[in-house]
């Protein structure tokens, strides 16, 4: 119990966030947080620089951000103790770091453990994918079991997600919470809206196995079979697209892009895209969910994981059996052939954005947590 650090209800709490990953998401976080709390933020050079231009977000209440060096063979002999002495030394009432497999932040969480700080930790992937997730050998799942070990609350990308982290972790005593995953790669407000490309279909992503590429090319020669005018844009880099590089050269409506891509020119392939796929054979959250309703584009998803959490069928998109090709040639087929469906699932993913998915909302939920973690009355 963490009541021996009450904080006067009048004071603002001091909220740090740790994150070597999700840069975007934590800064994202941080600025809807500062509306209400004073905020450091501490972040990895390589991912900050890697994901959207953090300059470009807009962030109305004024909030403190350090970018350390966080890899060894760089500078993370200095980087690393500076970041610990970034947190330590900001006085928080409240640490928030990320479930992930590195060391950083599992060092990190341990320190703190012989203070009286509550740590809060953000559980991306409850269960570990079949590939590609936190927790998929021994080392990952020992820092995994690390951090679960000194956090007194998590948080959890819906009621699904939350089902999964308590079969994985059964004797976890600590709080639960649903916090959804907010939108990504949003523009901004002052940038000139790409309109939809008819017949675009979007995959995108770091392509794992999971992730059923082969179950969305399946479903392209249905369409192309069915006569249906489309144009399947697959967009990323992983093992997938050099297994399945020669299949996609010598499909005609296919254009494979096996290439970093910038957080701008992401923004403007969502953006051009009528809808977006994600035909995923197992699945916790999804970043690229959140940011296809970022850029107010309908989805057509797998029914598996959280996804049906965030995606409600007919409504801002479309849901099908993972691993079905035929019922995501289907959905497919419906969006892409007919205006009003698609306007109307639009329209659904906009307001999700703007709902659900809203930074503002997403923080003012933590906010009452945090306070009673740290022993503030709400």
């Amino acid at each position: 119990m963490h009541g021996t650090r009450a904080v006067h209800a009048k004071r603002r709490l001091r909220i740090a966030i740790y994150a070597p990953h999700f840069s975007e998401y934590s800064y994202r976080l941080a600025a809807g947080l500062a509306r209400h709390c004073d905020v450091r933020l501490v972040l990895n050079r390589k991912d900050a620089n890697q994901q959207w231009e953090l300059s470009a977000i807009a962030a109305p209440a004024v909030f403190d951000t350090r970018i350390r060096d966080l890899s060894l063979r760089r500078f993370g002999a200095i980087g690393l103790p500076n970041s610990f002495r970034d947190v330590i030394a900001f006085r928080p009432d409240i640490v928030h770091c990320h479930e992930c497999p590195e060391y950083y932040t599992a060092a990190l969480m341990d320190l703190l453990r012989v203070s009286d700080i509550p740590q809060v930790l953000t559980v991306h992937d409850a269960i570990p994918h079949t590939e590609g997730g936190s927790g998929t050998n021994s080392s990952e799942e020992r820092l995994r079991t690390r951090m679960r070990a000194a956090a007194v609350h998590v948080t959890l990308h819906g009621e699904s997600c939350i089902a999964d982290f308590r079969r994985a972790s059964p004797d976890f005593r600590g709080g639960i919470t649903s916090s959804m995953h907010g939108v990504l790669m949003v523009p901004p407000a002052n940038a000139t809206p790409v309109e939809p490309i008819a017949g675009r279909v979007l995959f995108f992503g770091r392509m794992w196995a999971y992730k059923g590429l082969d179950v969305f090319l399946d479903a392209v020669d249905l369409l192309a079979k069915r006569g249906v005018q489309h144009r399947a844009v697959v967009a990323g880099r992983g093992p997938e697209m050099t297994r399945l590089g020669a299949r996609m050269g010598a499909m005609p409506t296919i254009e494979a892009i096996n290439a970093y891509i910038s957080p701008a020119d992401t923004s403007t392939l969502f953006q051009s895209a009528a809808v977006v796929a994600l035909p995923y054979k197992d699945a916790t959250q999804s970043g690229v969910l959140a940011s296809a309703f970022g850029n107010r584009r309908p989805v057509v998803a797998s029914a598996t994981g959280g996804i049906p959490d965030v995606v409600t069928d007919g409504v801002n998109g479309l849901l099908v059996p993972p691993g079905d090709a035929t019922a995501l040639a289907d959905a497919l087929e419906r969006v892409l052939t007919s205006t009003s469906l698609a306007a109307t699932l639009g329209d659904g993913a906009r307001q999700t954005a703007t709902g659900s998915l809203n930074w503002d909302h997403i923080a003012d939920h933590l906010v009452s947590t945090y306070r009673r973690l740290a022993g503030v009355a709400a």
